[in-house]
């Protein structure tokens, strides 16, 4: 896979949500810390890129092929805001801005074309995640077509 696609993708999120303070490829950070928080300041969004599908433009031995690339954005804040209904109206708001910065994102990213693309990314779904440490994360997903 091209380093490409995923250096092009950073670099958009880095330009236009600088509410992001960290914007990185997805190493396992949220998942396999052993200090007391994992090393990303917050909100943070982690890429994971993948071609779960190809399918060759011809059959001969080195011809391109047409890939969907995946792009799994998690995003992740460590807010501790709560929208219970009994919890203060200044609580609530900042747990409700997560929202914004998803559509931001997902405005960001859907219907954005880059190099060697045959179809701009698309947002396929934005799903939170169950997580027993306290942080809040989304997994938003994006696919595209590529010739690679």
């Amino acid at each position: 896979m091209k380093e490409e696609y995923l250096s092009d993708l950073l670099d958009l999120l880095n330009a236009e949500v600088p509410e992001l303070r960290w914007t990185d490829a997805d190493e396992g950070q949220l998942d396999f810390y052993t200090d007391e928080r994992p090393p990303v300041a917050w909100p943070c969004c982690l890429v994971e890129l993948s071609m779960p599908d190809t399918r060759d433009l011809s059959s001969m031995g080195d011809a391109p092929q047409r890939c969907t690339l995946r792009a799994v954005l998690t995003v992740a804040f460590n807010d501790c805001a709560g929208l219970n209904t009994r919890t203060p109206k200044s609580v609530r708001e900042v747990a409700l801005k997560r929202f914004d910065l998803l559509e931001k994102i997902k405005k960001t990213v859907h219907g954005k074309w880059f190099n060697n693309f045959q179809q701009p990314y698309l947002r396929r779904s934005c799903v939170p995640q169950k997580r027993e440490d306290g942080l809040k994360v989304y997994e938003m997903t994006f696919d595209a077509a590529v010739i690679d």
